[in-house]
């Protein structure tokens, strides 16, 4: 007989709570129904065998619990097989005891056990109970139907009785097959054949030794005794031998386990280790806590049927440390578990993690201790860990703090801490000055606001708009003016206390938090300090100097007012400012943003700026490192403003995604660029065409109008659809990934190709490498501008190229100002670059020229043959 093991049953109710949990309820309620019509109908009339055994059934009852209690564990896949000795007691009752008192002694005796010695309860008990009560009098029935006409015992008896253990073994198997389905949503036919092949032997030879055992019974029943010198033998040999066998699997499964720290990235090196742990263990759950020498704790875990999850940082890591302390407590050694004496912490580690118990070990070698390692939810009916299982995670903590003392896994381990730290900053900072961008800055002037509703100190927020920067920008170089709003930030910072935030915005656009209290006073002696370094000429190198002013807007916070009118105040007060002749600041008042002296709606500006098609595109060569030639060409969108001149495209892209004009900006780009890229031809030329690359937000990589307008634009370019590239960056592409995926196959069906943008900076995971259908990837400029000077940069540019070139991808360098970075990533094996040592991005007319072969125009250094 089989029963369903929390591997089982258990372990798929946990994934299935939301409506499964009822349809196993149904599916058992729909067995028990049967099974209690078929007994009370059929079974209890049915006649008591001829040859009878002077026990009354609730000695049977005794029988069948004890076999519940001497089982065998078998582990099949996700399951756990329980095999007891009560098939020998069905065979040998079959032809000694009345048929219902033998289902009833069966189903009483083994529902007891699994209730008081397994601890079943709930749909677990019920499930089991159901099962055994159908099994049990569809056996009795067929071993009836099969002996009919016969009388006494004959081998045509045994033969009935064997076909009826069979018969319960089938029917558990199937009970327990229909239950996972319910779990899982599906039925996977092939695992019921491999549920049978290997109960049904253990089923019919443990029924052959029942029969074996009534014979000898009622023959002679001294001979029990001499039966009972083989059979111990018999299971002494094989608890030796699986012992053996389980010692030999242990060493194996050391090795490959620990293997896996040293294989992938970091973060997959850590799920895949984790989640063998939990197989080994046959667990629910596995974490890996790491203890920094700073006292920073990290937490990396694999949970049954949940992601995994790498280094998050540990929010209590005095947890941690009551936890080594548990262990050196509990047992005097690193290891121990829930229950133990003296670990209560680990108890209560456990309960709060919904974990039915746990073991855990220290990494510690001599001197230090570096973490712990535990696993929990033990699966399948064995109670909870063992002592075996005690020793074999303490081979494993020490194979781990081993590697760990030895450096390589914690260098490594801490390169990627470092590194999503890195990437953390990155997403709140903006990377040319350092300061806090537009989210971080809102976010702390909300939980200023916050602060100040407690404690009535309301802050205030400057907007401020340099004047005169384009011109700098204009005259002297992207250079330069980097330069000057490098400078403008160090300034800025150096006028405020510590507590006060400055970010930059984008563009030439930065803004102030002063934290309360401070009133107009307060403010202006900031204003002050920051008119006094704007006096101050800047440097941008190569004997060039220059002075910028700005117009400041000013808004103080009060009771009424929330994070956006604060800021947006700010904003019309600056823009009034500007209006006022520039150089100026200005207070916000109220009426200030109703008087028409504030900026236009930015929506309904850059809608109007695409109508009266002040908009264009320009493009950035692509060179090909091997051959120094133009390979292609970027499309860059560029708003020309009557006002303002040239916008950044960081000023109005973020507005056009929010307002939705980004489709229609999306469909200028694409279709110029289409155009511009048929032209690029030269008919004595006999290598590759120059390709195109185009940008694509997020809102155009899951519309699924995206398709049909690339499309379009091919068409009507006459393009030959290889040479249109269609740009995403690692954020975009991760949003809606099924959407995106589903796009992405559909554009590669056109024949264009697909290249991610800014790689390295976006998502640690590459799984998505894998997922989607990807031709190139740009190392991102952040990596260029290290090269040489940053040993990290050096690293991360080389991991990409070299995993560009293992998976068939083309790798193009952005960003590229110097000499030394064109041959640094050249000899890093980079297949194309882009940059300004090679070009500006120039007008339409100018890259024509440079693709065509004509003479390059002053300023495009790319080869032309």
């Amino acid at each position: 007989m089989t029963t369903m093991t929390n591997g089982g049953l258990a372990a798929d109710i946990r994934r299935f709570r939301m409506g499964s949990v009822q349809r196993v309820w149904v599916l058992t309620a729909s067995l028990a129904t049967a099974a209690a019509t078929l007994f009370v109908i059929v079974v209890q009339p049915l006649p008591t065998p001829a040859t009878t055994v002077a026990l009354p059934w609730v000695g049977w009852a005794v029988a069948f619990a004890i076999s519940e209690v001497i089982v065998v564990h078998v582990p099949f896949q996700r399951e756990a097989h329980t095999f007891s000795l009560g098939d020998v007691l069905l065979a040998a009752g079959m032809l000694v005891i009345a048929p219902a008192d033998l289902v009833l002694a069966q189903v009483v005796g083994a529902g007891v056990a699994l209730l008081l010695y397994r601890r079943q309860r709930g749909t677990k008990l019920a499930f089991n109970a159901a099962a055994l009560l159908l099994g049990s009098t569809l056996a009795v029935i067929v071993f009836a139907a099969l002996t009919d006409e016969q009388a006494g015992s004959n081998p045509w008896h045994w033969l009935a009785a064997l076909v009826a253990v069979l018969v319960l073994t089938v029917t558990s198997d199937v009970c327990i097959f229909a239950v996972i389905s319910l779990s899982e949503g599906r039925a996977d036919w092939r695992r019921l054949p491999g549920m049978l092949t290997l109960s049904l032997p253990f089923s019919l030879g443990a029924g052959a030794v029942g029969l074996v055992v009534e014979r000898t019974a009622m023959d002679d029943p001294a001979a029990l005794a001499l039966l009972a010198v083989p059979t111990g033998l018999v299971f002494a040999a094989y608890r030796a031998y699986t012992r053996a066998r389980k010692q030999e699997e242990n060493l194996r499964v050391l090795h490959e386990t620990t293997s896996l720290l040293y294989t992938g990235d970091a973060d997959t090196a850590l799920g895949q280790f984790l989640a063998a742990v939990r197989n080994a263990f046959a667990a629910g759950v596995a974490e890996l806590v790491l203890l920094g020498e700073d006292g920073s704790a990290t937490l990396s875990r694999s949970r049954d049927g949940q992601e995994p999850v790498a280094l998050a940082p540990l929010e209590d890591p005095e947890q941690a440390t009551r936890l080594v302390d548990c262990c050196a407590t509990a047992t005097g050694t690193s290891t121990t578990r829930t229950g133990a004496a003296g670990g209560q912490a680990l108890d209560r580690y456990a309960a709060d993690r919904g974990l039915k118990d746990a073991m855990v070990s220290v990494l510690g070698t001599e001197g230090r201790t570096h973490g712990l390692l535990l696993v929990g939810d033990r699966l399948g009916d064995v109670a909870t860990f063992d002592r075996n299982d005690l020793a074999l995670l303490e081979t494993f903590a020490r194979h781990v703090a081993t590697s760990l003392e030895r450096g390589r896994l914690e260098h490594d381990l801490r390169q990627v801490t470092d590194l999503k730290e890195k990437l953390r900053h990155q997403a709140m900072h903006d990377a040319l000055t350092g300061l806090p961008n537009r989210t971080l800055f809102l976010d702390r002037t909300e939980h200023a606001l916050a602060l100040a509703g407690r404690n009535g100190l309301w802050p205030a927020v400057l907007y401020i708009d340099l004047d005169g920067f384009k011109p700098v920008n204009d005259t002297h170089g992207h250079e330069a003016g980097d330069v000057l709003l490098r400078a403008f930030a160090e300034r800025l910072h150096g006028c405020l206390r510590a507590a006060d935030t400055a970010a930059r915005l984008g563009g030439d656009e930065f803004a102030v938090l002063l934290h309360g209290p401070i009133d107009e006073s307060g403010v202006q002696r900031v204003l002050d300090r920051i008119r006094a370094e704007l006096t101050l000429p800047i440097d941008l190198g190569a004997g060039r100097v220059a002075t910028v002013g700005a117009s400041i807007g000013v808004a103080i916070a009060d009771a009424a007012i929330d994070v956006g009118t604060l800021v947006q105040h700010a904003d019309a007060a600056m823009y009034a400012a500007k209006r006022g002749g520039r150089g100026i600041s200005r207070f916000y008042e109220p009426g200030l943003g109703e008087d028409g002296s504030t900026r236009p709606d930015p929506g309904a500006e850059l809608a109007a700026g695409l109508a009266r098609g002040e908009f264009t595109v320009h493009y950035q060569p692509l060179v090909d490192l091997r051959t120094g030639r133009a390979a292609g060409a970027e499309a860059l969108v560029r708003w020309e403003h009557p006002t303002d001149g040239f916008r950044p495209p960081d000023t109005f892209i973020p507005l056009a995604e929010d307002t939705g004009l980004i489709a229609e900006i999306g469909a200028f780009v694409l279709r110029d660029a289409c155009r511009q890229a048929a032209r690029w031809t030269r008919p004595d030329d006999d290598g590759p065409a120059p390709m195109v690359t185009v940008n694509l937000s997020a809102q155009e990589v899951t519309d699924p109008r995206t398709v049909e307008q690339v499309r379009a634009a091919l068409a009507e370019a006459k393009l030959d659809p290889y040479r249109l590239v269609l740009e995403i960056t690692e954020t975009v592409l991760m949003q809606d990934r099924e959407a995106a995926t589903r796009n992405l196959r559909d554009l590669k069906a056109l024949g264009v190709r697909v290249a991610i943008d800014d790689f390295g900076t976006g998502y640690s995971s590459l799984a998505y490498l894998c997922t989607f259908p990807l031709d190139m990837l740009k190392v991102a400029r952040e990596f260029v501008d290290g090269l040489g000077r940053d040993a990290n940069a050096d690293v991360v540019t080389r991991a990409v190229v070299d995993l560009a070139g293992a998976l068939g991808l083309l790798t193009v360098a952005e960003g590229i100002e110097t000499a030394h970075q064109q041959e640094h990533v050249a000899q890093l094996g980079c297949d194309l670059a882009q940059g300004y040592l090679f070009s500006r991005p120039v007008d339409a007319e100018t890259v024509l020229a440079v693709m065509t072969g004509e003479a390059a125009p002053a300023g495009v250094v790319v080869p032309t043959a």
